[in-house]
């Protein structure tokens, strides 16, 4: 008899996990055949954080590459480390000059980030030295492509950024005139004439040639390429007092300048997918907790709190995520967000990512009367992840991760399929 009622009782907590797999089952098929037919591999992991059940999953144990959901890490790095405000750079003076010290502080005169503070104190000293002790990561991430050094999206790391480390060329089309700012910038521009307007810099040096041609958008961003002779022209052409570059240890008396609100740049790095400003906030995280600025310094005094956080270790190596080494599971992801959600709050996370329909990188994606997709994509040539936040028709919270990788066509048909099965949740759920 004994056994019958244990027997009775499991059956019976059985119940709603067969409930729940029958209900998404259509959702599962989905995703399976799509994958299948187009030849790639999806995970997808469904998670109600009310009642901290698994609603739904596929292939949720096995590791992907997220791409830029990579950057739900550094967002989880940076809140869990950095104070609000940013620290933007220590401070000290003499006699003689001002001294900086570098956090990586990414938002001075970053032209997509609000107003920055810092402009009139560094523009107020006879002389600045910029202290680069301390920066010892590489230009570059592992893994990432040496080709995309022309990109907007890949700017090099660094200790002192400005301007988003990136240099603007403007087109007029009416009167054919170019403008560059960096102005000095216009000294190390080759013209030339051709079809469309293009700007190609060279890969090791700050020389750039403009292709003057026909274009629709006409404002092309690269990278500059960050030697220390470049640094102090780029300060002292900006704030109009003599720069020079050294390697002075920080005295214990510097003081330390605070630059913007946090939620003010993890908006940006979230619902634009800004690679610049990932890389800059975990090297910021890194001197928090390292005293240097080196990215790996704060992957690995994090990764230990990650490991015993998620279900499954994190292979994690940059901001961004424009390495393809960084790998992680669904289900992982979606226990970030889970912690994520408690460390912010509904609202407050909810108001600094990409928006289904409304803002963002999902701005023409997932649109609802009232949205109900809040999250992160995350996006290389053949891979498309989505994950986040997924309001229910009903109101009800559910936390997702949807990945892609390794599809052979565009990403148009994935999307749309993606849009097709998280709809369906929306509606039945």
């Amino acid at each position: 008899m004994q056994a019958e009622i244990l027997a009775l009782k499991k059956y019976l907590l059985l119940i709603p996990v067969i409930a729940a797999s029958w209900g998404c089952s259509p959702v599962l098929q989905k995703i399976r055949t799509f994958a299948d037919s187009a030849q790639y591999h999806a995970g997808f992991y469904l998670y109600d954080p009310a009642t901290r059940k698994v609603l739904a999953e596929h292939q949720a144990d096995k590791y992907f590459t997220p791409a830029s959901n990579t950057k739900i890490l550094t967002l989880y790095a940076a809140k869990r480390v950095l104070p609000d405000p940013l620290p933007a750079f220590y401070y000290a003076r003499d006699s003689l000059a001002a001294y900086l010290w570098p956090t990586g502080y990414p938002g001075f005169l970053n032209p997509v980030l609000p107003n920055t503070p810092n402009y009139p104190l560094l523009a107020a000293a006879d002389s600045l030295v910029l202290s680069v002790a301390g920066f010892t990561a590489p230009r570059f991430g592992p893994g990432w492509a040496w080709d995309d050094y022309n990109s907007s999206y890949s700017p090099e790391r660094s200790a002192y950024p400005i301007y988003g480390n990136l240099a603007t060329f403007f087109l007029d089309t009416l009167s054919h005139e170019l403008t560059v700012a960096p102005a000095f910038l216009r000294d190390s521009i080759t013209l030339a004439e051709g079809e469309k307007f293009t700007v190609q810099r060279q890969e090791g040096s700050n020389r750039f040639t403009v292709t003057l041609g026909a274009c629709n958008d006409c404002e092309r961003q690269r990278p500059y390429r960050l030697t220390h002779a470049m640094l102090a022209r780029l300060y002292h052409d900006t704030l109009h007092v003599p720069v020079h570059i050294d390697t002075v240890a920080r005295p214990a008396t510097a003081r330390l300048i605070t630059g913007l609100p946090q939620d003010s740049v993890f908006k940006v790095m979230m619902q634009e997918s800004d690679n610049f400003l990932a890389e800059q906030l975990l090297l910021q995280v890194a001197g928090a907790l390292k005293d240097s600025l080196d990215t790996s310094l704060a992957i690995d005094s994090l990764q230990h709190f990650l490991n015993a956080l998620l279900p499954d270790s994190v292979i994690w190596v940059d901001g961004s995520g424009l390495s393809r080494y960084n790998m992680i599971t669904p289900r992982s992801v979606v226990m970030l967000w889970d912690e994520l959600l408690r460390m912010f709050g509904q609202e407050r996370l909810m108001n600094i990512l990409s928006v289904g329909g409304v803002a963002g990188t999902i701005e023409n994606w997932y649109a609802e009367e009232q949205p109900y997709i809040y999250g992160k994509t995350g996006t290389l040539r053949h891979n498309h992840d989505l994950s986040g936040l997924l309001i229910t028709q009903s109101g009800r919270l559910l936390l997702f991760a949807y990945m892609n990788n390794h599809y052979p066509s565009g990403s148009t048909p994935v999307k749309e399929n993606m849009e097709q099965v998280l709809h369906k949740i929306y509606e039945k759920y």
